[in-house]
This record gives C-alpha cells, structure tokens and sequence, in this order.
C-alpha cells in the first residue's frame, strides 16, 4: 500500500502475510540498542512526571463522577422506572459506560476529523515528519489524558466495582494492553497512530452499553414488560453490530495494522522506528480480543433470526451456562423479585441490589 491511496477492498490475505513476512524486517535491519529495551526506551521516550499525576488525577475523578452519576442519576432513575432488583443493580454500570463512551469518542472524533490530521483518510502518512520528541498537540495531549485515566480507572472499576464476569479477566489484559499502548505511543510520539486507534475502538461501545439499557428498563417489577424498549434494544445492537464489522474488522486492521508494517510505515520514514516489533504484537493482541468478543456476538445475532432467542437478552451475559433466577413473591398487595445467586468458573460474587437485602451476583460480557 504505497503512495497515499486508499484502501477500499479489505485484504486479509495480504494482512496476515505481513504480518508474517515483514515483521522480522524491524529484527533484520534495524540499530542494536547496547542497553537494549530499556536504553532503547531512554533514548527515544519522552514524558514528565506530571503527566504520570495527571492520569492518576484524573482516574480518581472519573471514579467520583461515576459514583455521583450513580447516586444522583442512574440509581434514581432505576427507582423511577421500576426495574426489576436485578437490572436495577446492572443499569447503572451500563449507564454509565454509556455516558463516557459517547463523551470520549465525540472527543476523539473531533481530534481526528476537525483539527487537520488527514490520517484516517490517508493512513499510510502516518509517520511523515516523525521525530524524536516531537511535541504533541494539546488536543491529542488531552485526549490521551482522558483515555489513559478512564482505563486506568476501568482497571480500577473492573476488579473492585463490577460485578465478575467470565471474561473480566480477558478484559482486563484488555485495560493493561490499551494503558501500555497509551503510555509508549505518547512516549515515543505515535500519537497519532494511538489517536486512530482509540476512534475505531469506542463508537461501538457507545451502542453496546446504549443496547444492555434497554435490555434492562423492559421488565418492571410488577411483572409488566414496556415492549418499546424491546425495539430499541434490537435497533441499538445491530448497530453495535454493523459498527463493529466496519470499525474493529475493517478500520482498525486496514488503517492501522497495516500502517505500522514496515513496508507502509517507512514510506515516508526511512530511518529507525523505535518499538516496531513491539507495537505491532501489542496491536495484534488487541485485534485477537476483537475477534474473540467477536465470536460471542456473532453467536448472539445467529440465536436471535434463528428464534433460538425469542428476545434480546443481556448481551453481556449470554455465553457462560450458568442461571440468574428471578422469582416474583407476592406479599398480597404487590409483587416482589427475589434472585438467586449466580456462580461462574471464579467462584460467586455478590452484591445487594435492593433494601430488603436481596443479592444478586451476575456474570460474563463480550465488549
């Protein structure tokens, strides 16, 4: 892919025989450093500490401000609804996942399209003009500061404030992967690259969580179903569904994967590429776990047209074969829901999730 086209047809043949036949180039041809991945990192990496106390700071509010929305915002609105005892303790997470993502990639969008980055239209111009410690533009600087604190803070949020689900942990190398990727690609100055990576990552998260809110509002707690958010739930995932084949099956590998081959990557940056192998595995790792949550929804669209499905369920929590039993007690007067608790390969996590102290624990989520 020379010059500066456009790639319109997607090759994954040709992809993975990069992947496969360039990479060594970066080992073949490329400086030795004496001190190895540390002196390689002195020499090209650059920050300050007060960037490390602004990605703490930061985390550190965003866990405030979810825990206000929460208690001002989401929770209300669940007592407001009525939602069952069960989706009442999950709509919050959803919510507020929903509220950030949608901020943070409008954020990113307007870095990328508004501020004269041509980069998603001409990937392959990546690294024109690349040097070491370039300075990095306030826009991208923020958004690397917004997006690097929120994984931090999801890290944070996963572990101690989620409920456990079966692949909390794969998410997890998910937060470590993004926030080393964050930290060298500012380092380093590929910025730029980051900021592209960032874009095809987060809009369809916005529908993702959008969809998990309706799924949760549609039973109430006197047994009735509001059907109008049965079809926005549906709406919502295919287009989760559509954006994820076109910005993590197609964008991210044919604008970045294949921009950071070396045989893209130097066509207007001949010299040393610090990192190159480095970068490439940790992209590639990230586009393995697209594939793998991939799986899970592709599983999910085929027991919805097939009827396996009779209606959308919790996205998040369809692929493990454990139970969540919500029984209706009926106290004469009005009709309560009591659960069960809810047991995965990690053992049981459980949490209150109304004031007569009933638990609930749930479990599992493909992104």
């Amino acid at each position: 892919m020379g010059g500066e086209g456009f790639l319109f047809i997607p090759d994954y043949i040709g992809l993975f025989y990069g992947l496969i036949f360039e990479l060594p180039e970066y080992i073949r041809n490329e400086p030795v450093e004496p001190e190895g991945f540390i002196g390689e990192f002195r020499k090209y990496g650059r920050y300050e500490n007060t960037d490390l106390f602004i990605i703490v700071l930061l985390a550190c509010v965003w866990t405030f401000v979810r825990h206000i929305f929460t208690k001002y915002i989401f929770k209300p609105l669940t007592n407001h609804l009525q939602l069952t005892p069960v989706n009442a303790a999950k709509f919050p997470e959803s919510a507020w996942r929903f509220t950030f993502y949608t901020f943070s990639w409008s954020f990113t969008a307007y870095v990328i399209f508004f501020c004269g980055y041509e980069v998603f239209y001409k990937p392959n111009i990546i690294f024109k003009g690349w040097t070491v410690g370039s300075l990095v533009p306030s826009e991208i600087y923020w958004l690397y500061a917004v997006q690097g604190s929120f994984y931090l803070h999801s890290m944070f949020a996963t572990i101690f404030l989620d409920v456990w689900r079966s692949d909390s942990l794969v998410l997890c190398i998910h937060h470590v992967l993004t926030l080393i990727l964050i930290t060298f690609s500012y380092t380093v100055r590929y910025h730029v690259l980051g900021s592209l990576v960032l874009l095809c990552h987060d809009f369809n998260d916005i529908f993702l969580e959008l969809a998990k809110c309706c799924v949760y509002s549609k039973p109430r707690k006197n047994g009735s179903k509001v059907e109008i958010f049965e079809t926005l739930g549906n709406i919502s995932f295919g287009v989760f569904f559509v954006s994820w084949c076109v910005t993590r099956m197609y964008w991210y590998p044919f604008k970045v994967l294949l921009t950071i081959q070396p045989s893209v990557a130097k066509v207007y940056y001949s010299d040393h590429l610090p990192f190159g192998l480095e970068f490439n595995l940790m992209l590639w790792a990230i586009m393995l776990m697209d594939v793998y949550w991939f799986v899970f929804i592709v599983i999910l669209l085929v027991k919805i047209l097939t009827g396996t499905m009779k209606e959308m369920e919790d996205i998040r929590e369809d692929n493990d074969g454990a139970t969540a039993v919500e029984k209706p007690v009926t106290n004469g007067t009005s009709t309560e829901y009591s659960t069960n608790g809810i047991a995965n390969g990690n053992g049981v996590k459980r949490r209150q999730v109304g004031g007569n102290g009933t638990t609930h624990s749930n479990h599992n989520h493909a992104e």
